[in-house]
């Protein structure tokens, strides 16, 4: 008997081993599953599947670092709606990522030669300045008050700064961070809320107009176009990925698409028949021609925090410390420069200036070269601003090329 066991518990032992092996190269279970186990990290929303983490198509270009030449105090965390008009910039607060400032308020820089000459005018319903848009038709600017459960619009004039309300009602709730846009005649918006509202209101404040079926949800991005008589609205869909065009008369959809795991931005400029988005979470931006919604994809090398048209170039915001040029809408030609890695680029704007710089003429002769004078000339530059989001807080200013 016992001789019987020493020979048995080895080949029992041996058999085992066996089976551990067998089952660790070929991945079957020695017992039974104990069921699904709860992954770490945030949940997709329900109806959402996961999607593979985009690739960029291309390397990373490099970057030319630039200076900054001069930054505000530190007043403000979480600008967000913003627009420049008249060579003053004006930035709304909003109330996110920790801002330790007083919300519902806007600032005014009214010299963006000297980032110290600012004024401050505060609203005195509770909430977020998160949408603003300029009517250059009408010379006024128009901002939303969100999250506070309401549609709260204004207009504010960039001259006197006389601050006076389109619309205040409870009847539809814009949600957190909604947006609009307009074309002189009506302002239109989409809420931030799932099922979403789409709205148009005249710009001194009847009638309103709402629309609640079918339109992408979260919405976050705003841009209009005029062809003739023909009005039409483009919104973006933020963290939910859609992208809709809307008749401006009746606020029916006329065309979707979608870009799954973008996280579309809430810069979103209009230009020539094309909006430009780019992607919070993808580094790749997309050209949307509107007639047909046909879509251009093109490489970000930083994902995106918002685009901007600024003459005849596209500019990107980027999340890895730089800027992106695209030069005369060229998205396939990219010129990056970086401005430090303490630094998150969020609202951008670009002041022009005229400045005078001496000029040497000369005359020539078979021999030599003589100046005969120095004479002023005329120079065009461009300053690019913009406002830090993440680490370092502030209105920021360097010099472009």
């Amino acid at each position: 008997m016992k001789r019987d066991l020493e020979i048995a518990v080895p080949i029992i032992v041996i058999i085992a081993g066996v089976l551990l092996i067998w089952a660790l190269f070929t991945g079957q279970p020695i017992s039974q599953p104990i069921g699904p186990q709860v992954p770490y990290g945030p949940r997709l929303p329900q109806g959402r599947t996961a999607q593979p983490a985009a690739q960029p198509t291309v390397q990373k270009p490099p970057s030319t670092p630039v200076m900054i030449s001069e930054q505000s105090p530190e007043i403000f965390a979480y600008a967000h709606g913003s627009v420049t008009v008249h060579g003053k910039i004006f930035i709304g607060m909003a109330a996110r990522s920790g801002n330790p400032f007083s919300t519902n308020q806007l600032f005014v820089f009214t010299n963006p030669a000297n980032l110290r000459e600012f004024r401050i005018i505060s609203i005195r319903r509770t909430g977020d300045i998160e949408s603003m848009v300029y009517d250059e038709k009408n010379d006024k600017i128009y901002f939303t008050l969100s999250n506070n459960g309401s549609l709260e619009i204004y207009r504010i004039d960039p001259n006197t700064y006389f601050l006076s309300t389109v619309i205040s009602t409870t009847s539809v709730n814009i949600g957190l961070k909604p947006a609009i846009t307009t074309d002189g005649k009506y302002i239109y918006g989409i809420s931030y809320t799932r099922p979403s509202t789409v709205f148009k209101v005249g710009i001194y404040g009847t009638p309103l107009m709402v629309s609640t079926i079918g339109h992408v949800t979260n919405g976050h991005s705003a841009a209009v176009a005029t062809y003739g008589s023909t009005t039409e609205v483009y919104f973006g869909g933020g963290e939910d990925d859609g992208f809709e065009k809307v008749d401006g008369a009746t606020l029916d959809t006329l065309g979707m698409t979608n870009f799954p795991g973008c996280s579309i931005t809430d810069d979103m400029p209009y230009m020539d028949g094309y909006v430009y988005v780019g992607c919070e979470r993808q580094p790749y931006g997309y050209r949307i021609k509107t007639d047909d919604m046909s879509v251009t994809r093109f490489a970000l090398p930083g994902n995106s925090f918002g685009m901007n048209i600024f003459g005849n170039d596209l500019y990107n915001a980027a999340q890895d410390g730089n800027f992106d040029i695209f030069p005369n809408m060229d998205i396939f030609s990219i010129n990056r420069y970086y401005v430090g890695r303490d630094i998150q680029l969020n609202e951008l704007f670009v002041v022009k200036s005229d400045a005078t710089v001496p000029q040497l003429t000369s005359s020539m002769s078979a021999s030599s070269t003589e100046v005969n004078s120095i004479e002023p000339a005329d120079v065009a530059t461009s300053t690019l601003l913009f406002t830090g989001w993440w680490g370092v807080k502030g209105l920021f200013r360097v010099n472009l090329m």
